[in-house]
C-alpha cells in the first residue's frame, strides 16, 4: 500500500505541474525569443542527451505536413525498452500487446488492432515468420517488433495520416523503422553498451551491442550488432475458456428446459461411478434431486447454468530467450547531388522454453457437483460458480518443451539523384525473407480416475481460483497413462518479401509535382506437421507396429506392457498384407509401451511450481523421440492452432501528389495533395481435406471398421481488387509558436490472411471449435479526418491537440454456427480423419452426430464502424524553474488519448482501449539522466461472442498499468575525467503489474500472469 500511495503521489505531482502550462508557455517565449534592444544577449541552453532527442522529435513533428510522430536514437537509446514495440509504446495514440512475459510484440496506432498498422523498414515492406506472443497464432499482417532492438536503429516514425507516397496497407496508419547508417553521425566512432539483466524469480541473464562506423569525404560504412540472452520465469493461470454442465432431461428437469445459455462441455454422468470419492456411494442415480439435495441453497438453474473454467490450470513458462541482430551499412556520396547506399539485415531469434500446465480436467470429464455457490440467485443468463467440491475428478499434465527459431535477412540497396534544382529521381529494391519454426511436444499423464480424487474450488474474482486437490499432484506415484495422450507437432513458416519502388519530383520547396510508384510482391508459407499417433502408440499405446487408431476411438495411452496383447478396441486385421496393405508381410503385433505404467513415474519428478514436471531427456531416450519427430509427415494442423496454407500478394502502386508552400495572411500553409491507384493480386492455397470413395460400405476391403485415410488435396484459388485512395493534408503555421493541422485520406488494409485459407481447422485437442477458411475476403477501407493544432512552447516543447475520425467499411465479423460434428463431412472432415484424443472427445459428448462442435469463419459485413478519438500531448522542459527555485533540468513528457467505436451493425473493432496515457517525469543536469514513466492502457473487448459455444461470451481485458525506471550516470561529466564511460541502471514494471483477462463476467479470470520486475544494470560508451 505504501508503494502505491507513493507512486500516486509521485503521479499526482508530475500532472499537477499542467497547472504551470501559462506560465511555462510565457517563460518558454522569453527564452527563445530574439535578443533585446539593449543589446542584452539571452542566454542560450544547450540541450543534450534524452532533452536533444525530444527537441529533435519536436522539430520533426513542426516541419511535417501531415500527422507524424517520430523518435530519435537518443530517445530509443535511452528508454529501458527491450525491443521496438516498447518505444512505440511511448507515442500519443499508440498502444501495444505483450507477451506473457510482459514484453511487447505487436504495436496498433488509435484504436485499430495491430493487423491495421502498416509497417516498414526503411520505407519497404517488411514481414517477420513469427507467431508473436505465446499461444498467439501471428498469421495476420502483424509485425513480430519484439525481433527488433532498439540499439541498432536511428528513427522511428509513425504517420497517423496518409501521403500518396506512402505504402499502403495499413488502415490505421504507417511505422517506419530507420536502420543506422554512417552519414547518420559522420566520421570514426565506436559505439558499445553492456548490461546484466535480473528478472524477478530468474537467473541473471545480459544484452549488449557494438556499433563501428566510420565516413571519409564520399564514402562511409556501418557495422552493428546486438545480442542478448535472457533467462524468464513467468508464472500464471489459463482457463481455455469456461464451460458449464451438459445436464440430461432427468438432471435439471424435462419441462425446464436443459443449458439454455449454451456450452455443455461437461458432462455429468447419469449414475455415480465407483471410485468417484466424496462418500458417494456407486451406482446412485444422478438426477434432479440428488444435484438439489447435494448442493443446498442451489438451484437447478444455476446448476445448469454456472461457469466453470474448461482446463482450470496454473501454468509455468521458464528458460531462455536469445536473439542476435545484425545490421551493416555502406554509403557513397560522389557529388552533393548523388547518393547510394546498401543496407542489410540480420536477425535471429531462439526461445527455449519449458511450459508447464496441470489442468482440472472440466472440459469433457465428468466430475460431480457438490454444495456449490453461485455469484447470482437469478442465473438465466449464466452466471459464475464462486465455491464448490467436485467428485470424481481428474487431472492432467501438460508439459511442453517450447522451442523456437525466428530467423530474417534482408537487403535494401537504394538511391537518389538531384539532377538540377527542381528535379530529383529516387530509387529503391528490397528482397528479405524469414523463417520460423516451432517444436512443441506435450507429454501428458493423468491422476487415475476411480481413485476417489475431489477438487474444492473458489473462485477469486480479481485473479487466480483456488483448486485444491485431494490428491498430491506433486507426487510421481499418483499419475497414470489410461486416459492421457501425448502429441508431436511442428510448425514451420516461409516468409519472402521482395519489391521496388522510384518516384520523380519536379518542382522546388514553393511547389513541386511529385510522382511514382511500386511494386512488392510477398508469399507466406505455413506448414504443421504431426506424427503424434505413432509416438503416441509407441510410447504408451502398446507399440503396434502399424501406426492406425482404433476405429472406436479409443485413446492408445493404456500404458500396459503385454506384447502380442491387442488393447481392447483395437483391429486385428486378419485380412492384413492384402488389399490396400498388399506387399506388407509384417502382422500387425503389440510390442508393449516403451513407457508402460508401471515404470511412468521414473520419469517425472517433483516440479517448481508446484506440481509434477518431466525428465524430459529420459522421456525422449525412452520413446526414441528424435527418430520420431525426424519423420513426422505434413498434416494440417500445427501447434499454434494455425491453418497450413500458402498466400501470395503481388501489389502494384502508382500515385502522384502535389506538394508546397503558399503565403495565407502572411504565415505559410504547407500542403500536401495526392492519389494513389493500387492493384492487388491474390493467390491462396490450402489443404482440403475429401473422404477416399473406397470407403463405402459396399466396398468391403478393410475389416473391423478401419478405413482409408482421406485424400489430401492443395487447392489454390485467386483474387483481384484495385482501389484510387486519394490524401490530403495542410499545415497552417497560426504564428511563430503555432501549427494548426488538418487531413483527409481514404485507407485499406488487406483480409487477415489466416482467414482467407481454404480447409478446415481445429484450435483445441477436444475438436469443439473448428475454422473454415474464406477466400473471397475484401479489404478493409477506411475514411479518415485529422485535425489538430499544436503550441510550440520553446527548445522541446509542445502542446498539441488531435482530433480524429476513421470510418471503415468492408469490416468483417466471426460468423459462429454450432452444429453436429457430422455437419463438417460436406467439407471433408469425418470422424476418421480426427486423430483419437479428438475422436475420444467427441465420444465424451455423444458421438459425430450429436457432439457439438463450434464452427466460425469470417465474413465481410455491409455496416460500417466509426471511431472518434482524441489525442493529447504535453512535452515541456522545466527550465524557468531554474531562476525562481533554482532547480535545474527537470521536464514532463506526457499524452493520452480517448478512443470511441460506433457501429450501425455488428462490425467491431476488438482490443480498443477507450482511454490511453504515457507519463514521464524526467531530470537530467550535469551528467545526471533520470526517468520515470507510467504507461496505461484501459481493459477492452478482446474477442467476439459465442465463446466456447455460449451464446452471450465474449473475452474482455483487464486495466493495464506499467511503472518504469531509466537513469545514466555520465562519469566523465560528474568526475571530470575523459574517456570514461556512462553507467545505466533501468528497473522495468516497477510496480508488479499483472496482465488480467476475464470471461464474459469481470468475476471469472480467463488468463492471469504475473511476468515480474526486471533490474538492468550496465554501461554505455561513445568514442
Amino acid at each position: 500500500m505504501q508503494k502505491q500511495a507513493l507512486v500516486l503521489r509521485l503521479r499526482a505531482a508530475l500532472l499537477g505541474a499542467t497547472m504551470l502550462s501559462g506560465l511555462v508557455a510565457a517563460e518558454a517565449h522569453a527564452q527563445t525569443a530574439p535578443a533585446a534592444s539593449n543589446g542584452d544577449a539571452v542566454e542560450e541552453v544547450i540541450v543534450t542527451g534524452y532533452r536533444k532527442s525530444l527537441a529533435q522529435s519536436t522539430v520533426a513533428k513542426r516541419e511535417a505536413t501531415s500527422f507524424a510522430d517520430s523518435i530519435f536514437a537518443e530517445d530509443i537509446g535511452k528508454f529501458p525498452d527491450s525491443n521496438i514495440a516498447e518505444s512505440f509504446n511511448r507515442i500519443p495514440g499508440i498502444t501495444i500487446t505483450r507477451d506473457i512475459t510482459g514484453e511487447g510484440t505487436n504495436v496498433a496506432i488509435r484504436g485499430l488492432g495491430s493487423n491495421f498498422t502498416n509497417v516498414t523498414l526503411n520505407g519497404a515492406s517488411i514481414a517477420v515468420a513469427s507467431s508473436g506472443a505465446t499461444d498467439a497464432q501471428g498469421t495476420d499482417r502483424s509485425v513480430d517488433l519484439s525481433f527488433f532492438p532498439t540499439d541498432l536503429f536511428t528513427k522511428l516514425t509513425v504517420n497517423k495520416s496518409y501521403s500518396a507516397d506512402l505504402l499502403e496497407g495499413g488502415a490505421a496508419g504507417n511505422i517506419d523503422m530507420r536502420s543506422a547508417r554512417p552519414f547518420d553521425r559522420p566520421g570514426q566512432h565506436i559505439t558499445y553498451s553492456l548490461q546484466g539483466v535480473k528478472p524477478s524469480g530468474a537467473d541473471l541473464g545480459g544484452k549488449g551491442s557494438l556499433i563501428l562506423s566510420k565516413t571519409w569525404d564520399t564514402f562511409g560504412v556501418l557495422f552493428g550488432v546486438s545480442g542478448q540472452r535472457l533467462h524468464t520465469d513467468t508464472r500464471g493461470y489459463e482457463t481455455i475458456g469456461f464451460t458449464n454442465p451438459n445436464l440430461s432431461a432427468a438432471q435439471c428437469g424435462a419441462t425446464s428446459g436443459c443449458n439454455p445459455t449454451g456450452g455443455g462441455n461437461w458432462t455429468i454422468p447419469s449414475t455415480v461411478p465407483v471410485g468417484a470419492g466424496a462418500g458417494l456411494v456407486a451406482g446412485t442415480t444422478i438426477d434432479q434431486a440428488f444435484l438439489l439435495s447435494k448442493n443446498p441453497g442451489a438451484t437447478i438453474q444455476q446448476i445448469d447454468n454456472g461457469l466453470l473454467p474448461r482446463l482450470g490450470r496454473p501454468s509455468a513458462e521458464f528458460g531462455t530467450r536469445d536473439r542476435i541482430n545484425l545490421v551493416g551499412s555502406v554509403e557513397w556520396r560522389p557529388t552533393e547531388n548523388l547518393s547510394f547506399y546498401l543496407d542489410g539485415m540480420y536477425g535471429y531469434k531462439n526461445n527455449d522454453l519449458q511450459r508447464e500446465d496441470m489442468a482440472w480436467i472440466v472440459r469433457n470429464g465428468a466430475a460431480i457437483p457438490l454444495n456449490t455457490k453461485y455469484d447470482k440467485t437469478d442465473c438465466s443468463a449464466g452466471c459464475t460458480v464462486t465455491q464448490g467440491t467436485y467428485a470424481n475428478s481428474q487431472f492432467f499434465l501438460e508439459y511442453r518443451p517450447y522451442l523456437e527459431k525466428t530467423e530474417l535477412w534482408g537487403v535494401n540497396p537504394g538511391g537518389e539523384w538531384r539532377i538540377n534544382d527542381k528535379l530529383k529521381v529516387e530509387g529503391q529494391v528490397n528482397y528479405a525473407k524469414s523463417t520460423f519454426h516451432r517444436e512443441s511436444p506435450t507429454f501428458g499423464p493423468v491422476t487415475a480416475l476411480g481413485q476417489g480424487t475431489t477438487v474444492d474450488y473458489t473462485y477469486n474474482p480479481t485473479g487466480i481460483p483456488t483448486i485444491k486437490s485431494s490428491v498430491d499432484l506433486n507426487n510421481p506415484a499418483n499419475f497414470v497413462w489410461t486416459g492421457g495422450r501425448l502429441n508431436m507437432q511442428d510448425e514451420k513458416r516461409w516468409y519472402e518479401t521482395k519489391g521496388a519502388r522510384g518516384s520523380v519530383t519536379w518542382g522546388d520547396e514553393k511547389l513541386n509535382l511529385k510522382f511514382g510508384g511500386n511494386y512488392d510482391d510477398v508469399s507466406r508459407t505455413i506448414r504443421g506437421y504431426d506424427n503424434s499417433q505413432a509416438w503416441q502408440n509407441a510410447t504408451c499405446g502398446d507399440n503396434p507396429n502399424i501406426y492406425l487408431p482404433a476405429p472406436n476411438g479409443q485413446p492408445p495411452c493404456q500404458g500396459l506392457n503385454q506384447p502380442g496383447a491387442a488393447p481392447a478396441g483395437y483391429p486385428t486385421y486378419p485380412g492384413y498384407g492384402t488389399g490396400y496393405t498388399a506387399g506388407q508381410t509384417t502382422p500387425l503385433t503389440y510390442g508393449g509401451s516403451l513407457i508402460p505404467t508401471a515404470n511412468l513415474a521414473s520419469f517425472l519428478k517433483p516440479g517448481p511450481a508446484g506440481f509434477v514436471t518431466v525428465d524430459w531427456d529420459a522421456v525422449k531416450k525412452a520413446t526414441n523421440y528424435d527418430k520420431f519427430h525426424d519423420n513426422t509427415p505434413e498434416t494440417g494442423g500445427s501447434n499454434t492452432g494455425a491453418s497450413g496454407g500458402y498466400i501470395n500478394e503481388k501489389n502494384a502502386a502508382a500515385y502522384t501528389e502535389v506538394n508546397g508552400v503558399t503565403q495565407v495572411l502572411d504565415n505559410d500553409l504547407r500542403f500536401n495533395v495526392g492519389v494513389r491507384y493500387v492493384h492487388t493480386k491474390q493467390t491462396i492455397g490450402g489443404r482440403v481435406s475429401v473422404a477416399d470413395p473406397r470407403n463405402t460400405p459396399a466396398s468391403g476391403q478393410l475389416p473391423d471398421g478401419a478405413r482409408y485415410p482421406n485424400l489430401v488435396n492443395f487447392v489454390y484459388v485467386e483474387n483481384t481488387y484495385s482501389k484510387w485512395l486519394p490524401a490530403a493534408n495542410i499545415a497552417y503555421d497560426v504564428s511563430e509558436h503555432a501549427v494548426a493541422r488538418a487531413a483527409v485520406s481514404e485507407t485499406m488494409t488487406r483480409p487477415d490472411p489466416a482467414a482467407q485459407l481454404p480447409g478446415v481447422s481445429f484450435s483445441a485437442p477436444s475438436a469443439d471449435q473448428a475454422t473454415i477458411g474464406n477466400s473471397a475476403l475484401k479489404p478493409y477501407f477506411s475514411k479518415n479526418i485529422d485535425l489538430g493544432f499544436e503550441f510550440y512552447t520553446g527548445q522541446e516543447g509542445v502542446i498539441a491537440v488531435n482530433a480524429f475520425r476513421k470510418s471503415i467499411t468492408g469490416f468483417t465479423t466471426n460468423n459462429v454456427v454450432t452444429q453436429p460434428f457430422s455437419y463438417l463431412a460436406q467439407y471433408g472432415i469425418t470422424y476418421d480423419t480426427l486423430n483419437d484424443t479428438q475422436k475420444t472427445a467427441i465420444n465424451s459428448r455423444g458421438g459425430p452426430n450429436s457432439a457439438q462442435v463450434q464452427i466460425q469463419s469470417q465474413i465481410n459485413v455491409p455496416n460500417k464502424l466509426t471511431i472518434n478519438g482524441l489525442e493529447f500531448q504535453w512535452v515541456q522542459p522545466l527550465d524557468f524553474l531554474t531562476r525562481r527555485f533554482g532547480v535545474e533540468g527537470l521536464g514532463v513528457n506526457a499524452n493520452a488519448t480517448i478512443v470511441d467505436q460506433t457501429s450501425d451493425g455488428p462490425a467491431i473493432a476488438y482490443g480498443v482501449a477507450k482511454y490511453t496515457y504515457n507519463l514521464t517525469g524526467y531530470y537530467e543536469h550535469h551528467g545526471v539522466s533520470l526517468r520515470l514513466t507510467q504507461t496505461f492502457r484501459q481493459g477492452s473487448q478482446s474477442s467476439g461472442a459465442n465463446q466456447n459455444g455460449i451464446g452471450s461470451a465474449a473475452l474482455f481485458t483487464d486495466d493495464y498499468k506499467q511503472v518504469d525506471f531509466s537513469s545514466s550516470f555520465d562519469l566523465e561529466k560528474l568526475f571530470g575525467l575523459r574517456n570514461l564511460p556512462q553507467v545505466t541502471f533501468n528497473a522495468i514494471n516497477l510496480t508488479n503489474a499483472a496482465q488480467r483477462s476475464y470471461f464474459q463476467y469481470s468475476n471469472a479470470t480467463f488468463t492471469y500472469y504475473k511476468p515480474g520486475r526486471e533490474f538492468l544494470l550496465g554501461v554505455r560508451a561513445t568514442f
